[in-house]
Formats: C-alpha cells, structure tokens, sequence
C-alpha cells in the first residue's frame, strides 16, 4: 500500500505583539530567534504576520515591522520613561495609576483606535484566504510569542479559525498564571487563561521548551477538564544569540565603564518570581568580606515590585555596589554575561532558564536555584541552591570569590558545556510540524 503524499504546510506566526513593543523579553526573543531560521518557503513554510481590523484577518508586515522584528530598537515603553522622569513618590503613584484596569483599557482603546486608522492603507498586505481543507494545503496559526496580549482571544479566534479549516499550535513556555496567580497581575492571568483555554480546546500541537513544562501543561489540561490527549513536543532553546559575534557599540562599553572588576549578574524581568530579592540579600551578606563585589540587574520593570524597586533605589550601595540597567541590548547583554564574575539565577520558578544557558554558553559560572526546570536547563555545567536559601547561596558565592581553584573548575566547566543552538530548535520545530500537520 503506498503511503499517503504529505500536504503542504503554510505556518502563519502570529508576531502583533512581538513587532508592537520596542523591546525584548523571552518569549519575544524566542520568536525572533526562530523565525531568523524557520523557512519561508518549500513545506512547511513559516510567514509572519499580524492581526489587522481591516482585513479582518492577517496580513503581511510591512517592510518597517519586518525590520522591527528582526532588530527591535530595545526603547523603554512610554509610560515607563515618563514615571521614570519623575521623583520617586511621584514615580510610584504613576505606575499605580497607569496598572489600572480602567487605564489598561484606556491605553488599549487607543492603541485599537490608532491601529485602525493605520490598517485601513494596508489592505493590500491581508493574507489570501485558501481554501485550508483542500487535499493539498494544510494552513496552521502557530503562536510562538506571548499572545495572551495579542488583540484578538484564543477562545474565539481558534474556534473561528477551525471552523474554517484552520488548525493550531503554540508555543507553551510554562503555565505559571495557572499554578501561582499570586506571583502575576490579575490582568495576565484573565489573559492567560484565556489563551491556553483556547488552545487546550483547538489546537493540535503545544511545544514545550522542557519537560518540566510539558508535565505541568498536561496537569493543567487534565484540572481544567481537557479530556483529548494532546500532541506534545519538547523542543530545545538555544543559547547562541544571532549577534554573538558582533563588536561592541562603543556607546555601550562607555556606559558599562563604572562597573568594577568583579561583579554578580542576573538577567530577568523585575517580578516576584525572579527572586531578585534573594540576589540583594546576599550582596548585603558579603558586603564586610567583599567590598570590592557589585551586583548587576538586567531586566525591564515588571508587576508587583515596588518593594523591591524601592530596596533598589534605596540601596547605599547604589551606583557603586548596586547597578540596574533596564535597557541592554544583544550586544551589551553579550558584553555583561562575559565580564561578570558569575551569573546568578535564583528564579523560584522557571520554564528552563535560557539565561542559565546563554551565561554558560559565554563561559561564565552560573549558580541556579533548583526552581522548576533549572536544573534542565543547566545540566552539570552549574551549581545549585533552594531558591529560599539565603546562606547557601552566600557560601556558594563565595567559594567563587574566596577559592581560585574552585571559580576556575566551574569557568572550565563552562567552556566545555556544549547548549543546543538556535538551528536545533528551528529544526526541532519544523520536524514537530511536519509530522502533526504535515502527514
């Protein structure tokens, strides 16, 4: 019996959000990352595209969004910049206000409003309807970004989409508003819940990026009453970034310049999860013994973090032990993972950690907590301690800045671990697709 003749794919990667907002976070570098790989012809074929009211549909980007999507300009977002050039009880009252339900959907009205204007000249971009039933076409929606925030809700939209002969997949990165909606706002839990809702209903394929992930996903879909199995793939994340070779921008090694010899890095968005709390406590526990030892924060301002941004600003050590950049790029980001002593990642909880990889990748030591899939994440190329254990972390810290021997097993460790790349997880992807939708 001969086998049946594979249908032709055609992916459209939904990137509104990821194109909407002037800088990066995981997820958004996650689909930037692949969608510098995934094909844009042959089958499958992986395109692009954003959510226009004109068309009522996708379209095509435009050739400044495309440009966006591939180098975003790594800007601070407008209400951002504008509590920030304010004095600090000022500041804080700001962001109160801008947090609300009622300014959310003001600033989302507008955002509707302004977009709609625009889509009107774009028309010409909508993205042809086929006929996705026919023998030989199969036409997928595959959410590979944060697209809980996206315009239109999956409940709706994949159903809609299926009644036409669409079908899905996502990207599923972890389910923490499900498992700790204390750690998120309420606002992103509704959406996210919305969003895996639709998709635990739909969708066909859910790439996981562990296997942590992909266990908590189906104890998710089993208490929200999913009954279907669900095709799940582990897919692996990569460590390499695309400008991991490039130089510098002089800017950025100016702008670095104050920082000391040595120094204790951790990436991440400000929120509770993240446990940035933990790297602060211990700076101030070494500070008698290591004076000379700073702490480097990388991440945007994020949701239920006054305290800790008050800790920050606060700080005696600001400015001379104590650094916060909100806005690094690739290349400056590059250029602290490499100069930094260590790199620290007390995370009560993450999906896998790619900043655990990216640091090693670079060959800087790397101390992670045991939270969620870390330890994936780093294998035996780090060391590890309980997120909530504040003397374990100082005296691995430590054993780093007091023991040369014991800082250069680990930096040797770090040479050799070998991560998997940007290209495996593409190729990972296309594999996945072509076997669910594909056949």
């Amino acid at each position: 019996m001969l086998d049946a003749p594979t249908r032709g794919v055609d992916v459209l990667v939904e990137v509104t959000d990821t194109v909407s907002v002037p800088y990066t976070t995981g997820l958004q570098r996650v689909t930037r990352e692949l969608l510098t790989r995934l094909p844009r012809s042959g089958s499958p074929s992986f395109r692009p595209v954003r959510w226009s009211p004109a068309c009522v549909g996708y379209r095509d980007l435009t050739a400044d969004e495309a440009r966006v999507l591939a180098d975003p300009p790594e800007r601070l977002p407008r209400t951002t910049r504008l509590a920030a050039a304010l004095p600090a009880p000022a500041a804080t009252a700001v962001r109160r206000v801008l947090a609300t339900r009622a300014a959310r959907r003001a600033r989302s009205t507008m955002r509707q409003w302004s977009t709609a204007r625009s889509e009107r000249d774009r028309t010409h971009l909508c993205v042809e309807s086929v006929d996705a039933r026919a023998d030989d076409q199969s036409r997928v929606l595959l959410d590979l970004e944060a697209a809980w925030n996206d315009p239109q809700p999956r409940t709706t939209l994949l159903a809609e989409q299926a009644a036409q002969g669409v079908r899905s997949g996502a990207l599923i990165a972890d389910v923490l508003p499900f498992l700790h909606p204390e750690w998120f706002d309420d606002q992103l839990v509704r959406d996210f819940t919305t969003f895996l809702d639709g998709h635990l209903r739909h969708s066909d394929l859910f790439l996981c990026i562990s296997e942590r992930t992909r266990v908590d996903l189906l104890h998710v879909a089993e208490q929200r009453g999913v009954t279907r199995a669900l095709h799940t793939e582990v897919i692996p994340l990569g460590a390499d970034l695309t400008d991991a070779d490039a130089v510098a921008d002089p800017r950025t090694i100016e702008r670095f310049a104050s920082l000391p010899e040595r120094y204790l890095l951790l990436v991440g968005t400000l929120e509770p999860r993240k446990n940035q709390q933990l790297a602060l406590d211990v700076l101030d526990g070494i500070r008698d013994t290591h004076p000379d030892v700073a702490l480097v924060l990388v991440g945007k301002r994020g949701w239920k973090v006054d305290d800790l941004i008050r800790r920050i600003e606060h700080h005696p050590g600001r400015g001379r032990r104590l650094f916060w950049f909100e806005e690094v790029d690739d290349r400056a980001l590059q250029s602290l993972y490499r100069g930094a002593t260590i790199c620290l990642t007390p995370a009560v909880y993450e999906g896998l950690g790619v900043t655990v990889m990216e640091a090693l990748h670079l060959g800087t030591p790397v101390i992670a907590s045991t939270g969620g899939a870390l330890p994936e994440a780093g294998g035996s190329a780090a060391e590890y301690a309980d997120p909530d254990d504040t003397t374990g972390w100082i005296q691995l810290v430590c054993a780093h800045l007091d023991d040369p021997a014991h800082h250069a097993q680990a930096r040797r460790r770090a040479a050799a671990w070998r991560p998997p790349t940007w290209d495996d997880a593409a190729d990972a992807v296309v594999t996945a697709v072509r076997e669910v939708f594909g056949a």
